[in-house]
């Protein structure tokens, strides 16, 4: 009777253990894959606000070329 029993608990252990293996890794996949995803994200933000300062630039750059060309049309030297 004891060998009975012993068997079923090392089944059942065994079932258990896979069982909760297999949770954990669903779960830590799960997490891994958010993960990358707010990583790209982070990415992109990243990326756009760059972008974002290169407009920035650029605009300042034409604002001072207009005024230049402004200042030649009136006829003052540059």
């Amino acid at each position: 009777m004891g060998e009975v029993v012993l068997v079923i608990t090392i089944i059942f252990g065994s079932i258990a253990i896979t069982t909760l293996g297999c949770v954990w890794m669903g779960i830590s996949y799960v997490s891994k894959r958010d993960g990358l995803t707010k990583g790209a994200s982070q990415r992109e933000i990243a990326a756009l606000q760059q972008q974002v300062n290169d407009v920035q630039q650029e605009i300042t750059v034409l604002k001072k070329e207009v005024k230049r060309l402004i200042r030649i049309a009136k006829g003052e030297s540059g």
